[in-house]
């Protein structure tokens, strides 16, 4: 063998391991993207548990919620802890969709919650006074954008009386 097909042999093994060196990094890259997201998808249902066992604990604020019952101080705080949890589980879940650790399916069945809570007049009257205040304004205007034709959403009331039907 001479000099140059030595060389060439070189030359052509050093292509070879940049091509399998390129692969093996996509394929790193890739499966530290999927577990990225699978940590993510874990995080957003803990945050969603914690807010399901929030409100459990007060169902008693959400009956009087539903009925148009007045809220006490003590209720509209309670209210207030519940909504602001919900919003920035929101807030969070809208990241994760901008920074593609969410597809849009997702993220849509997610943003519901926000029409849920702050599309009927008392949801509605805490993000004009309180929640549009403790977000990001991207995400605060995403919400107003959301809310400007919306209906107000009975889920809430359907949840107390689906038995009753």
């Amino acid at each position: 063998m001479t000099l140059e097909q030595g060389a060439n042999l070189a030359e052509i093994l050093g292509v070879v391991v940049v091509v399998v060196t390129l692969i093996y990094l996509s394929v790193q890259v890739r499966q530290g993207t999927e577990l990225l997201r699978s940590e993510s998808r874990q995080a957003l249902v803990t945050n969603d548990v914690a807010s399901l066992a929030a409100n459990f604990n007060n169902a008693d604020v959400f009956a009087k919620y539903v009925s148009g019952e007045e809220l006490s101080a003590e209720d509209q705080l309670r209210l207030s802890f519940m909504f602001t949890l919900d919003l920035r589980n929101r807030e969070f879940e809208y990241f994760q969709y901008t920074n593609g650790l969410l597809d849009e399916q997702a993220w849509l069945a997610y943003r519901h919650v926000v029409l849920v809570n702050h599309s009927t007049g008392l949801g509605r009257a805490w993000w004009d006074h309180i929640g549009r205040g403790i977000v990001d304004p991207k995400f605060a205007a995403l919400v107003d954008e959301m809310l400007v034709d919306a209906e107000p959403n009975e889920t809430y009331k359907q949840m107390a009386t689906w038995a009753n039907k």
